[in-house]
């Protein structure tokens, strides 16, 4: 019986229970209805999708008015001198490293220095050895800067 009463004290408590309307309302084939629900995360979500939409600049006060102006301005001009930045760096070739040429030269000349070796001792083909990026070279090195490629792979001195 005390628990009789306090639902009853819960529910006067709480007022009339607050009708829903559901989301969407699904007919089959055979004649069920099923009715759909949303979440309370949906609703959350639904509310901050209202909140973040865009703003009608015609119902803003000048300083506002001003301020999304500005701002638009702003995001424009941004993306617009990002977009054509990359594409004249393309255009120019300015998207290549810029000491890329310096590291062939490095390469090429570790590949070199393995085959002699593999040639030297006469023995199977030895697997080329991982470059050493902490080793440079040599700043008045002959091989430091050049830039004399053949088609061959052979340069020069």
């Amino acid at each position: 019986m005390e628990k009789d009463s306090f639902q009853q004290l819960e529910l006067e408590k709480s007022g009339p229970p607050k009708r829903t309307t559901p989301k969407r309302i699904i007919h089959f084939v055979d004649g069920d209805i099923m009715e759909e629900y949303s979440t309370e995360e949906e609703e959350e979500e639904d509310k901050e999708q209202k909140t973040n939409s865009t703003l009608d600049p015609s119902k803003l006060s000048w300083g506002p008015y001003l301020w999304y102006w500005a701002g638009r301005i702003a995001s424009s001009s941004f993306s617009t001198c990002e977009f054509l930045g990359g594409r004249f760096a393309v255009f120019l070739g300015l998207d290549q490293p810029k000491y890329q040429y310096v590291l062939n030269e490095y390469y090429r000349t570790q590949n070199k220095e393995s085959d002699k070796e593999s040639k030297g001792n006469g023995s199977k083909a030895q697997p080329s050895k991982v470059p050493n990026e902490k080793c440079h070279l040599e700043a008045g090195g002959p091989e430091y800067g050049t830039r004399q490629d053949n088609t061959e792979g052979v340069s020069q001195w």
